[in-house]
């Protein structure tokens, strides 16, 4: 399929805005991974959380680092609560209710077991304005993937209560799809519909954390398949729910900007910055943990001084590290894609759509 002009224009355009971006990165959105500790151990987790681990990032980082933001930068992020399950962190709602009196926008992820009606009612009191559930199968395929038989109908409880409780909330349900469950997406498109919630976002599955074993990955005519699922939902004039890809990888010519509304344009660096539970500063939470990605700590450091001067692995066109990229002709659309799976060690892409869909290895 050949790019029309108009779509060639905006990816040319967006080659040089990215360019841009790595001289003048803007801090629009900041995660807080509040703890790694998870009520569940999901096969597909990227963090490799479980509820063996319970590290809790401080209630005072989190104040000092908002605090430095808002001195500093000229930007006021959104503000991500994650984890592990950051409802299990002790200090959540302090948390929240800071955040909210900072006059910040905040939203949280989680596995949606653990949000009651009070929990509900009390994420609406703290000015929760967005929030993303993990629902990934039908029942007996979500509770399967989560390792725990009473996930799905919790998870569908939590949902519920959000709806009912957190009425200004925006709401989202993310799906991972993968081998075991791509095979029920009008199933899980129906369910999600009838939740009442105003979006759902699919990714596929990545090999990153638990997912780099098993067999789980999406091969090429099964992730063509998602793909073009997802962009029939979109210009279906029927559809009354926001149906949309993750921010993750380079679609493509053929995908790019018909399956989510923007596109795409890794975050990790340049518009997305993190701390970690151990009080570590990262860019984006999917990136595997290792030393020499690690910004700086905010018990010691300065967020806004390092978010400004540091992070110079993400502000740069990984592409040029890369022999196969080199090679490749959407290199300017793509700069190496995801910096989640890229290979560190071999500076290569470890997953890669394009090579994906024309039948080469990855």
């Amino acid at each position: 399929m050949s790019l029309s002009p108009a779509k060639r224009k905006n990816m040319l355009e967006l080659a040089a805005y990215r360019e841009k971006l790595y001289r003048e990165p803007q801090l629009k959105f900041l995660f807080f991974e509040l703890t790694n500790a998870c009520n569940l151990a999901c096969l597909h987790c990227g963090s490799s959380c479980s509820p063996a681990k319970g590290t809790f990032l401080p209630k005072e980082l989190v104040e000092r680092t908002l605090a430095s933001v808002q001195s500093q930068l000229r930007e006021r992020p959104y503000v991500f609560l994650t984890g592990g399950e950051p409802l299990l962190h002790p200090d959540f709602f302090p948390i929240a209710e800071h955040i909210h009196a900072q006059g910040l926008f905040w939203g949280i992820t989680t596995n949606g077991m653990l949000i009651d009606g009070a929990a509900a009612r009390k994420l609406n009191a703290c000015g929760m304005t967005s929030v993303a559930f993990s629902l990934d199968g039908t029942r007996e395929t979500h509770n399967a993937l989560r390792r725990d038989p009473h996930a799905f109908d919790a998870c569908l409880r939590g949902i519920s209560n959000v709806v009912k409780y957190c009425g200004k909330a925006v709401t989202m349900v993310t799906s991972v799809i993968h081998r075991g469950n791509i095979g029920e997406l009008n199933a899980i498109h129906d369910l999600v519909r009838s939740l009442g919630v105003d979006s759902w976002r699919i990714i596929n599955v990545d090999p990153i954390g638990r997912a780099k074993k098993g067999d789980m990955l999406l091969g090429a005519e099964e992730m063509r398949y998602l793909l073009e699922y997802i962009r029939g939902r979109r210009y279906d004039p029927a559809e009354t729910l926001d149906v949309t890809y993750g921010c993750s990888h380079y679609l493509t010519e053929d995908f790019e900007n018909e399956t989510r509304d923007a596109y795409f344009l890794c975050n990790s660096g340049v518009y997305a910055g993190s701390v970690l539970c151990n009080g570590d500063i990262y860019s984006c939470l999917d990136i595997e943990r290792r030393p020499e990605l690690v910004q700086g700590n905010v018990s010691r450091d300065d967020f806004a001084d390092v978010w400004k001067n540091k992070f110079k692995q993400f502000r740069t066109d990984r592409s040029g590290l890369s022999r196969q990229c080199m090679r490749c002709p959407d290199r300017a659309f793509c700069a190496g894609d995801s910096a989640h799976t890229w290979n560190y060690d071999e500076n290569r892409p470890n997953y890669c759509v394009k090579q994906l869909l024309e039948g080469k290895i990855c």
